[in-house]
């Protein structure tokens, strides 16, 4: 005997949570065990819903006069009865559920757009050895140390363990919830996202400095968030089945808390500490300069203007 139709229980997100058989009709939904089909739910009566067959492959849905009724979403009106297709979605209680007949035609595959050659140790391990070199490559030019080597390493083992304790928190969590480890593919995300924030910012610090534009520096704060929430995001989708847009919306969040902290506390620091004085670390050649600068006679006339500024001002003082 094959079944006449399935009824799926949805999830808060639309997701499909349990796939029912009817084996006849009427057949009864609720929380009773003489129920055909027997919800979980503490808000659906122990006979809580009638289904049967319509015309034009639809199907009719009676409320066996419970207290939490029925709704036809995505209508707030209660129903007492009503007609409807594979694609409606009625609520009983807290519980979302579709009726489609065996005869239902479902989506074509999804096309795999290459993630199993990303889930692999090799392009985990390229990945890796890229971000070392670039961040090596980055506190040796930075540096302003006497001893490089000591600040080298440093830099590369920090970013070592980090990533270390990174990759495998993500992991843990993705064994937890999905059921596999998928360390090399969060590895490889990993390591992509911080390299990718290691190219960014290196090349808003270099256009900062050509064009002598401050304002760069907010535009790098705001790419580098989007960059860092689209890793997240990565994480999150090799993580958890919930849908692409929720994810996103948590990676954006995430992003957006995290640098706002960030900037929150550098404001703060520069705020409380009026004698630092901001400048860049990295040594850049002069043919980088794409605007065109003071002459050394232009910045010790100004020099000159502001000491007579000043030393009017402490003059004027009684």
């Amino acid at each position: 005997m094959e079944p006449l139709a399935f009824v799926e229980v949805l999830g808060r997100h639309g997701e499909l949570v349990a796939r029912h058989p009817v084996w006849r009709w009427p057949s009864r939904i609720g929380r009773g065990y003489d129920m055909d089909i027997i919800l979980d739910d503490p808000f659906v009566a122990a006979g809580h819903l009638e289904i049967g067959q319509a015309a034009d492959g639809r199907f009719a849905v009676l409320d066996l006069q419970s207290r939490n009724g029925m709704y036809v979403l995505p209508s707030n009106e209660q129903r007492k009865s009503a007609e409807v297709g594979p694609e409606d979605v009625v609520r009983i209680g807290h519980t979302q559920l579709q009726i489609r007949p065996r005869s239902y035609t479902v989506p074509a595959e999804l096309q795999i757009r290459g993630t199993a050659t990303r889930r692999g140790p090799v392009p985990f391990v390229i990945a890796a050895a890229v971000l070392l070199a670039a961040v090596i490559w980055s506190a040796f030019v930075t540096t302003s140390q006497r001893e490089e080597n000591p600040v080298i390493a440093f830099s590369a083992l920090f970013i070592i363990l980090a990533g270390a304790v990174w990759i495998s928190v993500w992991s843990l969590v993705s064994r937890t919830i999905g059921g596999r480890a998928n360390f090399s593919a969060h590895g490889f995300v990993a390591c992509a996202g911080l390299l990718a924030l290691e190219i960014w910012s290196t090349s808003i610090e270099y256009f900062s400095f050509g064009f002598d534009a401050r304002w760069l520096e907010t535009a790098g704060i705001a790419g580098g968030a989007a960059l860092f929430a689209y890793m997240l995001y990565r994480h999150l989708r090799l993580t958890s089945r919930a849908r692409a847009r929720a994810l996103g919306f948590t990676a954006a969040l995430a992003s957006a808390l995290v640098f706002g902290g960030v900037v929150a506390i550098k404001d703060l620091t520069e705020t409380t500490n009026q004698a630092s004085q901001r400048y860049s670390k990295g040594l850049k050649a002069p043919y980088f300069v794409m605007v065109a600068g003071l002459t050394p006679a232009d910045f010790l006339a100004g020099g000159e203007r502001l000491k007579r500024r000043v030393d009017a001002m402490v003059n004027a003082d009684p």
